[in-house]
C-alpha cells in the first residue's frame, strides 16, 4: 500500500509547538535527548561550531545551559549513552574526532572528557542500540574506512574500537540487539549484519530495489518491519517485512509530498516520527505497517518543497513524550503530539452473482479523498484518522467502483481510533437490474468486548437488524486469519461469552484476536486481547 498526506496548506495537525530556541543562528543538524536522574530533560543539538545543551522543561524558560565547541561543519550528529554524549562531525581541524561529553554535572554545566581520534577524525553520524544497555557506539561514514566503526565505551574516557563493518561506504546505521541495519548509500543496498561477534560483523542478507539511495532506517517496535528512507526528492519511504530474513518483502510506501525527500525515521510504539526536510515533522501510525497513515505533522519550513532545507533530525524518546528536532536554519523545535491513532478498513470486493473477486476496484473515502484499489484477490485495505476527529460525526462514506459495475456507496461508517473494520462488498454488473435497495448495507451493531484485555472470559454484545439473522455467525480468528472459534447466533439481539478456548476446547495462546459478525453480504470486526 502507498500512503501520502492529503493536506498541504496547514502548518500543523495534532502536533503543537511547546517551544523553540535558536542558540547559534548559522546551521543545525543532529539532535538527541537526555533525562537526568531527577527527571530534568535536555535537548542536545548539533550546531555549526559545536554542540548546544538546552534545558527544555519549562516552555517559558527554554535556555542553553552549555556549549561544547568542535570543528565547524554543517553536519554534527549526537547520541547519548548513560550520562555521556558522543558527538561526531564531518568538519576538520582542531578537535577532530569523536567527542565524549559528560552530562553528569547538569544543570550547572557539561564537560569534554576526551576526543577519540585513533581510527578516524571525520564521520557522518553516530548511533547506538537504544533498546538495550549495551556499552557500544557505532560511527558511520568516516574518512578512513567509510563504513561502521564499533567502539566499546564501557570506560567513556577511553573508548576502544573493537571491530568494523566496512565493505563500502555506510551512510547511517540502526542497531538492534545482535543486528546492524546498514544504509549503504552508494551501493544501493540495506545490509542486515550479524554483530553478535562485534570483532567480526557478518553480512546476513541485503535489501535492494529499483533506483535505491538508501539513507537511513529504523525497526518497528517488535522488529518485524523495517522503515527505510532514500535521500532523494521524489522517492518514498519503504516499509519491509523482515520477519523471515529469507523472504523479505515490501508491504507499503509513504511520502507526505513527493517534491520533498523523507529524511530520517524514528520509531516508538505504533508511531514513526519522520523528519521530512521541507515538510517538517511527520508522524505516521504503523500499528498495521502495511497501512501506514499519517496522523500528525508540524511544518517547520515556509519555503518551497524540495532540497535540503527544513527539519533534519528528531528525538521522540523523552519520558514526558516531548519530541525535539533540529531545524536547519533556526535551531531547536520542541513538539507535543496528542498520540491519536488511525482507524483502518479492510475488505473484499466481489461480483454479486459469481462471488469472483474484482481486481483493481477503487475504494474512496468520500470526505477525505483517500483512495486505494483491490489486489488480484479483490482484497483492499485503507486507513484514516477517526471520523469524529475530522469533523464527520456521522462517519465516512465509502465509495466502491470498478469497470463494468454499478458504483456502490456505504454511508455513516463511524471510524474510531485503532478500529479494524471489515467489509465484504458485492458489486452488481451494469448488465444486471439493480433493485432500489441493493446499495444499502445490512445493519450490524457489534460492541467492544468487556472486559478487554480479559482472562478467563469476555462478553460480546451484538444487535442485528437484518432478515434471516439466523444465518449470521460470530467468528473469532487470530492475527494470521485462522479461525479459532465460531458461534451461531440465535437472536437478533444478544451476547456471546468466549472463554479463550478454540472449537476443540483447547485454550488459545495469549495475544490479539479479532471477532467478526458475518452475514452473506456484510460483516463487522473488532479487536480484543487475551491475557494469561
Amino acid at each position: 500500500m502507498f500512503a501520502t498526506n492529503l493536506t498541504f496548506s496547514q502548518i500543523s495537525k495534532n502536533v503543537t509547538l511547546f517551544g523553540q530556541l535558536n542558540p547559534e543562528p548559522i546551521h543545525y543538524a543532529g539532535s538527541w535527548g537526555w533525562t537526568s536522574p531527577n527527571g530534568e530533560e535536555y535537548a542536545l543539538i548539533g550546531a555549526f561550531t559545536g554542540t548546544s545543551i538546552i534545558s527544555i522543561d519549562d516552555s517559558l524558560n527554554i535556555h542553553e545551559v552549555d556549549f561544547i565547541t568542535g570543528p565547524s561543519s554543517n553536519w554534527r550528529e549526537i547520541t547519548v549513552l548513560n550520562d555521556y554524549a558522543y558527538v561526531v562531525t564531518e568538519g576538520s581541524g582542531f578537535g577532530e574526532g569523536m567527542q565524549v561529553i559528560s552530562l553528569a554535572t547538569l544543570p550547572d554545566s557539561v564537560s569534554l572528557v576526551t576526543t577519540f581520534s585513533q581510527t578516524f577524525g571525520k564521520a557522518h553520524i553516530i548511533g547506538r542500540d537504544i533498546y538495550s544497555d549495551s556499552n557500544y557506539v557505532y560511527v558511520d561514514g568516516t574518512q578512513t574506512l567509510g563504513g561502521v566503526h564499533i567502539l566499546d565505551v564501557s570506560n567513556p574516557a577511553n573508548p576502544i574500537e573493537v571491530g568494523d563493518y566496512s565493505p563500502y561506504y555506510i551512510h547511517d546505521s540502526h542497531i538492534r540487539g545482535n543486528r546492524l541495519y546498514a544504509s549503504a548509500f552508494y551501493n544501493g543496498t540495506l545490509d542486515i549484519v550479524d554483530i553478535s561477534d562485534k570483532t567480526n560483523p557478518t553480512l546476513i542478507t541485503q535489501i535492494s530495489y529499483t533506483n535505491p539511495f538508501t539513507h537511513s532506517c529504523w525497526t518497528s517496535q517488535d522488529e518485524t518491519h523495517l522503515f527505510v528512507t532514500d535521500e532523494e526528492d521524489g522517492t518514498p519511504a519503504r516499509i519491509w517485512n523482515i520477519e523471515d530474513l529469507n523472504n523479505i518483502y515490501e508491504v507499503a510506501q509513504y511520502s507526505a509530498n513527493f517534491q520533498s525527500l523523507v529524511h530520517n525515521p524514528y520509531i516508538l510504539g505504533d508511531f514513526v516520527y519522520i523528519t521530512h526536510n521541507t515538510e517538517g515533522l511527520r508522524i505516521v501510525d504503523i500499528a498495521d505497517p502495511s497501512v501506514p497513515i499519517e496522523v500528525g505533522f508540524y511544518d517547520t519550513y515556509s519555503g518551497p518543497s524540495g532540497g535540503f532545507h527544513g527539519l533534519w533530525s528528531a528525538f521522540p524518546y523523552f519520558p514526558s513524550q516531548k519530541i525535539i528536532g533540529a531545524n536547519r536554519a533556526d535551531g531547536l523545535y520542541i513538539f507535543e503530539f496528542n498520540q491519536i491513532h488511525a482507524g483502518r478498513i479492510y475488505g473484499t470486493v466481489v461480483d454479486s452473482l459469481t462471488d469472483i473477486p474484482i481486481s483493481n476496484a477503487q475504494i474512496t473515502i468520500g470526505e477525505t479523498g483517500r483512495t486505494t484499489t483491490t489486489d488480484n484477490n479483490g482484497f483492499f485495505k485503507i486507513g484514516e484518522l477517526p471520523s469524529s476527529e475530522e469533523g464527520f460525526l456521522l462517519g465516512y462514506t465509502l465509495n466502491f467502483s470498478a469497470n463494468g459495475y454499478n458504483t456502490k456507496s456505504l454511508t455513516d461508517n463511524v471510524l474510531s481510533q485503532s478500529d479494524s473494520l471489515f467489509f465484504e462488498i458485492k458489486l452488481v454488473d451494469i448488465s444486471v437490474p439493480v433493485s432500489e435497495s441493493s446499495n444499502l448495507p445490512s445493519l450490524i451493531k457489534l460492541e467492544q468486548n468487556f472486559p478487554n484485555p480479559f482472562n478467563p472470559s469476555t462478553l460480546i454484545n451484538y444487535e442485528l437488524e437484518i432478515e434471516n439473522y439466523e444465518l449470521a455467525k460470530l467468528v473469532i480468528f487470530n492475527t494470521l486469519g485462522e479461525k479459532v472459534k465460531e458461534f451461531s447466533l440465535t437472536e437478533t439481539k444478544g451476547s456471546v461469552v468466549w472463554n479463550g478456548k478454540n472449537d476443540f476446547g483447547k485454550e488459545v495462546a495469549s495475544g490479539t484476536y479479532f471477532y467478526q459478525i458475518k452475514t452473506d453480504i456484510f460483516s463487522q470486526t473488532k479487536k480484543m486481547i487475551f491475557l494469561k
